[in-house]
C-alpha cells in the first residue's frame, strides 16, 4: 500500500505491507524491512492484526510478556513504540491517551486480512469455478506455517489455530471442488502431504479414498481407509466418522447391490423377560438416567459384576422394558466370553448380526474390518437396540459397536475398561442383591407361605448365599427337595460342602455356582490365576497389596497388576487404596483351587505380618526387647512404618485381618508365627482395644503355645498378658502371669526376658501397696538393667523404686526417684516411661498438697503423651489431673476434664470407668 510520509524536507513515498502467513516479513515496496528483536516483532504483529483499531497498554503487556512483566511495563511498551516510530516514520502509529495505540495502515496491508477478506468473498460466490478460482487466490497469499519464525505465546495459542482452522477448511473445500473436476490424480500426492502434517484431519483421509478410487486404485483406497482406521483407534481412542464409513461402504459395495432390495427386516431377538423380576430398581433408575443423560451416538452401557450376579437378567428385563423405544429392531448375542465353549470370534459375531438383519451371504466380506464397517453402514439408518450378552473383553465388542443413532447394551464379568475409555461407555457394576430384596427373590420363587413360616432361616440362607441371585435360585430348588429352609441353612453352614451345596442338580449341571465361577477362573492369564488361588490361602476377610505380594512372592507393582486384573474381572473388589477384597463364595472357590494349600507361600505371608507388625510397634515402643522375633527371616521388602501416627492408622485398618491371621496360624500349627505376631500386636492393644479383646487373642495363643511345648512363646505371653490384665486390675492375675514368665525366662535363661518380669513384678506389687516385694523386684531388675546399659530400664525401674517408696510412706524419697528417672531419659527420648514417672510425680506431690508442683507434673505427661501416641494413657492421665483440680478447689475445671477422660475409657471398657463416674458423681453433689 502507497503511503505518503514526511521523512525529511523532501517527501518520500514508501510501500508497506506485512506478511504473517508464512516466516515473518515487514516489506517496503520490493524490500525485506529488518524489524530488530521478537518482541518488537510481536508488538507490530499485534498492531498489524488490529490495523484501523486501538490496542490497549495492557493487552499489549499481556501479549509481550506472558510470564513476567518488566518492573515498569508500561514504560517498556512506550521505549518500543518510539522504536517502531522510529523505523517506519512517523505518522504511521498513532497515541490514543489513556488507551493505547493505532497503526494507520488499510487492512489490505496485511496478508491476513486480505486472506479473510477472500474467504467472506468466498462465502457468498457461486459454488464451482469462480469459488475455486477465490479459494486459490486465498490460499495463494500463503507462504508455508504462519509466524513460524517468531515465538510467541498469544500467538501460539489465540491467532495461530483459528488461522490454520480457516486455512484447513479452505483447502479441503478447494480440494473438494478439484475433485468434482474430474482429474483426481493430481491431488493424490497432495493429500498425503496433508495427511501427514494433519493425521486427525479426517476430511483429508476421506478425499483420498475418493481420489484414489477415482483413479482406478480401488485396494489402495480400501487399504487407505484401514490406515485411517487404525491411526484414528490407536491414537485417539475412536472409531472413523460416519462420511469415512460411508465412503468406504460405497466402495464396497460397488456392483455388488442386487436390483431389487427387499423392505428392511425389522428384528426382534430380545430373550423371553423374567416374568418374577425382584428388586433392582435403584439399578434400572441409574441405567434409565444414563440412557437419557448420554449425548454419544450411540449410548453404550456396560453391565458388569461377578459370576452369578444377575447381569444377563437385568440387562434383558430394562431391553423389554425399553423395546418400543427402538423401532429399527433388537438385536441380541451371546458372545459366549465365560462358557464351557469357546468365546465368539468378533468375525463371527458380525457376520451373526449382519445375517439377523437380512444382509445376503454374498455381500458380506471375508475380513473383520471390512465386515465390522458393512455392520456399521446396515445399522446406520436405523435405531436399533444391541445387547451383547457375556462378553469376555472389549475386543470381542468394539468391532460390534454401530456408527450410528441406537443403544449398545453390554453384560460381561469383565469390567471392559478400555470400553469406557475408548468408545465413552458407560459402566453399571452390578453388586450382590440387598437383603429385604434376596428374600424378596426366595418368595418369588418358592412361595410368600415358605418365608412366612421360617422368616429367619430365608434371611440366613440370602446372607449364606451372598445375596447373588444364581445362589439363591439354586438355594430354592434345594429347599423344593429338602422341604424346609433351616435344612439348607445347615447344609450350607459348612463352609468346606457350600459351594458343593450352591451346585445345581443332576439335569442341569453347569447351572451351578462353582461351574460359573469356574468359567471366570479359566479366563485368568495364568499369572492372574496363580493369584487368585493364593487368596484363598488368606485368611483375612481382605487383603493389603504388600501382604498378597508376600504370599505369591513377587514383586509389589506385579501384583498390583495381578489384583487390579481380577478386580477387573470381578472376581475381587477394591474397597480402598491397595487392599483386596473377594467376595466369601469367591473366596471358597478360591480356597479350593488352593486345597491342599502351599507352605512356603503360607510361611512368606506370615513372615510378612510378623515384620509388618514389629515393624509398627518399634515406631509405638522403640525400645522394646524383641529378641524373640529372630528366627524369622523377611523375604519381600519391608513395612516401613516410620512415625506414631502411620503406625497407628495401619495397625487400625488391619487389625481384623491380624486377628483371623493370628487365629489361623494358632489353629494349623504354626503357633510360632502367632504367639511372636501376637507379642507384637500387644503394644496396639494396650493402646487402643478393648481389654476383653485383648486377653482373648493373647489367651487362645497361650494355649496353642503351651500344648505345642513351646517355651519361649509361653513366657512372652504370659507377660503380655500380664500387661493386659494391668489395665483391668486385676492385679493378682498380673502378679501370677509374671511369676509364670519369670519361671519360664529363667528357665531359658533368657535375661533379657527375667528383667522385664521383675521390672513388671516390681510395678505390680507398687500397685497392691506391697513395699519390700516392690523395692526387691525393683532393685534387682535396676541392677541388671544398669549393667547392661538398658536406659529405658533404668528410668523405668527407678520409677518402679518410686513407687515402693511412696507405697512405704516415704514421698520425698518417692520424688527422688521419679526426678531422677525423668532426668535418665532426658536424652533417650521414651516418652512412654517419662510420662509415666511425670504422671506419679503428679501424684505424689497432690499426696504432698503441693498442687502447684502436681498440675505442672500432670500437665508435662499430657504434653508427652501425642507423641506416644496412646489414647487411654491419655485418658488416664486427664483423669489425674482432673483429681488434682478438685482436691485443689476447682471441681467445675475437674468435671469438665474428667468427663474428656470418660469418653475414651469408656469406649476402651477401662478399668477406672466407675472410678470416675463416682468421682463425678460426688462433684455434681459437692456443686448442690
Amino acid at each position: 500500500m502507497t503511503l505518503s510520509t514526511n521523512l525529511g524536507a523532501g517527501g518520500i513515498e514508501v510501500r508497506y505491507e506485512i506478511r504473517l502467513l508464512g516466516p515473518w516479513e515487514l516489506r517496503a515496496g520490493e524490500t525485506t524491512v529488518a524489524v530488530p528483536g521478537v518482541r518488537l516483532r510481536v508488538m507490530l504483529t499485534s498492531l498489524g492484526l488490529s490495523a484501523g483499531q486501538t490496542v490497549g497498554v495492557d493487552t499489549l503487556i499481556e501479549q509481550l510478556w506472558p510470564e513476567q512483566p518488566p518492573q515498569q511495563p508500561r514504560r517498556s511498551v512506550h521505549l518500543y513504540v518510539g522504536r517502531l516510530r522510529r523505523l517506519l516514520g512517523p505518522g504511521i502509529i498513532r497515541t490514543q491517551p489513556s488507551i493505547g495505540y493505532q497503526l494507520d495502515l488499510p487492512r489490505e496491508a496485511v496478508d491476513i486480512h486480505r486472506f479473510r477478506d477472500m474467504l467472506d468473498r468466498v462465502a457468498l460466490a457461486k459454488p464451482g469455478d469462480e469459488e475455486l478460482l477465490l479459494l486459490r487466490a486465498a490460499l495463494g497469499l500463503w507462504r508455508g506455517e504462519p509466524f513460524a519464525d517468531l515465538y510467541s505465546a498469544w500467538l501460539d495459542q489465540e491467532v495461530k489455530p483459528r488461522l490454520v482452522e480457516q486455512w484447513l477448511a479452505a483447502t479441503g473445500r478447494r480440494i473438494e471442488l478439484d475433485l468434482a473436476s474430474g482429474q483426481p490424480e493430481p491431488l493424490i500426492a497432495e493429500l498425503r502431504d496433508l495427511i501427514h502434517g494433519h493425521p486427525t484431519h479426517e476430511q483429508f483421509w476421506r478425499q483420498q479414498i475418493i481420489a484414489l478410487h477415482r483413479a482406478g486404485r480401488r485396494s489402495e483406497a480400501l487399504d487407505t481407509y484401514q490406515q485411517a482406521r487404525t491411526f484414528l483407534r490407536e491414537e485417539l481412542g475412536i472409531e472413523p466418522g460416519q462420511a469415512l464409513v460411508t465412503v468406504q461402504r460405497e466402495i464396497l459395495l460397488e456392483g455388488s447391490e442386487p436390483k431389487n432390495v427387499p423392505a428392511v427386516q425389522v428384528v426382534r431377538q430380545l430373550p423371553h423377560d423374567i416374568p418374577r423380576f425382584t428388586g433392582r430398581e435403584e439399578e434400572l433408575a441409574t441405567l434409565g438416567r444414563l440412557q437419557a443423560s448420554s449425548a454419544a451416538a450411540p449410548t453404550i452401557i456396560s453391565i458388569d459384576g461377578a459370576p452369578g450376579v444377575g447381569k444377563t437378567t437385568l440387562a434383558v428385563h430394562w431391553a423389554h422394558q425399553l423395546a418400543k423405544s427402538y423401532p429399527g429392531g433388537q438385536l441380541y448375542l451371546n458372545l459366549r466370553g465365560y462358557g464351557q465353549t469357546q468365546p465368539l470370534l468378533p468375525e463371527a459375531a458380525a457376520e451373526t448380526l449382519l445375517r439377523a438383519l437380512g444382509v445376503q451371504s454374498a455381500r458380506i466380506p471375508s475380513g473383520l474390518d471390512e465386515r465390522s464397517a458393512l455392520l456399521r453402514s446396515t445399522l446406520s439408518d436405523r435405531k436399533a437396540m444391541l445387547v451383547l450378552d457375556n462378553a469376555r473383553d472389549t475386543e470381542q465388542v468394539r468391532p460390534l459397536l454401530p456408527g450410528g443413532t441406537g443403544l449398545v447394551v453390554v453384560t460381561s464379568r469383565n469390567q471392559l475398561r478400555s470400553l469406557s475409555i475408548r468408545d465413552g461407555a458407560t459402566r453399571l457394576t452390578l453388586k450382590p442383591m440387598p437383603a429385604r430384596h434376596s428374600v424378596e427373590l426366595l418368595a418369588s420363587t418358592l412361595g410368600d407361605g415358605w418365608i412366612d413360616a421360617e422368616p429367619a432361616a430365608a434371611g440366613a440362607l440370602a446372607e449364606l448365599c451372598g445375596r447373588l441371585p444364581l445362589a439363591l435360585a439354586v438355594v430354592a430348588e434345594r429347599a423344593h427337595r429338602a422341604g424346609s429352609l433351616a435344612q439348607v441353612v445347615a447344609e450350607l453352614e459348612d463352609q468346606q460342602a457350600r459351594l458343593g451345596t450352591l451346585d445345581a442338580w443332576e439335569d442341569a449341571p453347569d447351572s451351578g455356582l462353582r461351574a460359573a465361577l469356574s468359567w471366570s477362573y479359566r479366563a485368568l492369564r495364568p499369572e492372574a490365576a496363580t493369584m487368585f488361588r493364593m487368596l484363598g490361602l488368606h485368611p483375612g476377610t481382605d487383603i493389603d497389596v504388600r501382604a498378597a505380594a508376600a504370599l505369591a512372592g513377587v514383586p509389589v507393582p506385579l501384583t498390583r497388576k495381578l489384583l487390579e486384573q481380577l478386580v477387573s474381572a470381578n472376581l475381587v473388589e477394591q474397597r480402598r487404596p491397595d487392599r483386596y477384597e473377594p467376595h466369601d463364595l469367591i473366596r471358597l472357590y478360591a480356597a479350593e483351587l488352593a486345597a491342599p494349600g502351599d507352605p512356603d507361600a503360607v510361611r512368606r505371608v506370615l513372615d510378612w505380618y510378623l515384620h509388618a507388625t514389629t515393624s509398627g510397634d518399634i515406631a509405638l515402643l522403640p525400645h522394646r526387647d524383641r529378641t524373640f522375633v529372630g528366627p524369622y527371616e523377611l523375604t519381600q521388602p519391608p513395612l516401613d512404618l516410620c512415625s506414631v501416627a502411620a503406625a497407628t492408622t495401619w495397625f487400625e485398618q488391619e487389625f481384623d485381618c491380624l486377628r483371623a491371621v493370628v487365629a489361623w496360624a494358632t489353629r494349623h500349627g504354626f503357633t510360632g508365627h502367632a504367639w511372636r505376631i501376637a507379642c507384637s500386636m500387644t503394644t496396639f492393644l494396650h493402646r487402643a482395644i478393648p481389654v476383653d479383646d485383648c486377653n482373648e487373642i493373647l489367651t487362645s495363643v497361650l494355649a496353642a503355645a503351651d500344648a505345642a511345648g513351646d517355651a519361649m512363646g509361653v513366657a512372652y505371653l504370659h507377660y503380655n498378658l500380664g500387661r493386659i490384665q494391668f489395665d483391668l486390675a486385676n492385679f493378682d492375675s498380673v502378679q501370677a502371669h509374671n511369676e509364670q514368665a519369670l519361671v519360664c525366662f529363667q528357665a531359658l535363661a533368657h535375661r533379657p526376658g527375667e528383667t522385664i518380669s521383675m521390672g513388671i513384678l516390681a510395678m505390680v506389687h507398687g500397685q497392691l501397696g506391697n513395699a519390700d516385694a516392690t523395692h526387691r523386684y525393683a532393685t534387682e531388675a535396676l541392677r541388671r538393667c544398669e549393667a547392661a546399659g538398658n536406659v529405658r530400664g533404668v528410668a523405668f525401674n527407678l520409677d518402679n523404686l518410686g513407687q515402693a517408696h511412696r507405697a512405704a510412706g516415704d514421698l520425698e524419697r518417692a520424688v527422688d526417684c521419679y526426678q531422677r528417672a525423668i532426668a535418665t531419659l532426658r536424652d533417650a527420648q521414651d516418652s512412654e516411661v517419662e510420662g509415666l514417672s511425670w504422671y506419679h510425680l503428679g501424684q505424689v506431690h497432690s499426696q504432698l498438697r503441693d498442687f502447684p508442683k502436681a498440675v505442672r507434673a500432670f500437665r508435662r505427661a499430657i504434653a508427652i503423651n501425642p507423641t506416644a501416641g496412646n489414647s487411654r494413657w491419655g485418658a488416664i492421665l486427664l483423669a489425674g489431673l482432673a483429681a488434682t483440680l478438685a482436691d485443689a478447689g476447682h471441681p467445675a475445671i475437674a468435671r469438665s476434664i474428667w468427663y474428656t477422660a470418660l469418653a475414651t475409657l469408656a469406649e476402651l471398657n477401662d478399668r477406672r470407668v466407675p472410678e470416675i463416674r463416682a468421682a463425678l458423681g460426688h462433684a455434681e453433689t459437692a456443686r448442690e
